[in-house]
């Protein structure tokens, strides 16, 4: 064999030697992408599983001032005496047209009581207004505006409360005479025989008077004037 024949031969197998060499690496590659990737090992043992479910849950809104809510709820309440001045319907001036001398006008907010101690405060609604009308240091009467969403439920509110002040235990003796507003009864009371207690139904409002006999043609002037 020549020396050419043997070079021809020795680098054959080389070339071979080195494509397999290759071929194996390229084999190696695929197979290493066909493996896939180990997940990770999501077990958590019983521990750990309790620990987490025992964590204090921390909610993400935000925390309410106190000091923000005292002062809220100190406007609405300094809120109340403006908006019943501009609700209501009686004023100075109509009691002192009325007939009222040297008069005197609180408007507060209506505290569920008529006459002195008498509680309709379930068929309060809306706003309702207390008038306290004082000529010099004497009071001279006791008005409360009671104002409803229409007429027909201040209606309904006027026949509740005269059947109400009928019953047995009730300390009213009703006359429902009609003689104010739209409709009216007086309470007459054997207790307090020197003072009125009237009812009055007006549109959408009740008016419930309360003074005494003496100031009776001031108060029906008053109501002319509503």
């Amino acid at each position: 064999m020549n020396k050419l024949t043997i070079f021809f031969i020795g680098a054959t197998v080389l070339v071979v030697g080195i494509t397999g060499t290759l071929l194996g690496y390229k084999y190696f590659d695929r197979q290493q992408e066909k493996v896939p990737k180990q997940e990770e090992n999501t077990h958590i043992d019983d521990t750990t599983k309790e620990l987490l479910d025992n964590q204090p849950i921390v909610s993400e809104k935000p925390k309410i001032d106190d000091n923000l809510e005292i002062q809220k709820n100190k406007v609405v309440e300094e809120a109340d005496s403006p908006l019943i001045e501009v609700l209501a319907s009686i004023d100075l001036e109509m009691i002192l047209d009325a007939g009222f001398k040297d008069a005197d006008l609180s408007i507060q907010q209506f505290d569920g009581l008529i006459f002195n101690s008498y509680d309709i405060s379930e068929y309060q609604d809306d706003e309702h207004i207390k008038y306290v009308i004082k000529e010099g240091l004497e009071q001279a009467g006791i008005i409360n505006e009671l104002m409803y969403p229409s007429e027909e439920i201040a209606q309904g509110v006027y026949k509740h409360l005269k059947n109400k002040m009928s019953q047995e235990d009730s300390p009213f003796v009703i006359n429902e005479t009609n003689q104010y507003g739209e409709a009216s009864f007086f309470a007459n009371s054997s207790e307090e025989t020197n003072s009125v207690f009237l009812v009055v139904k007006l549109t959408d409002r009740l008016y419930t008077l309360h003074y005494p006999a003496k100031n009776h043609n001031k108060m029906k002037n008053l109501l002319q004037l509503l």
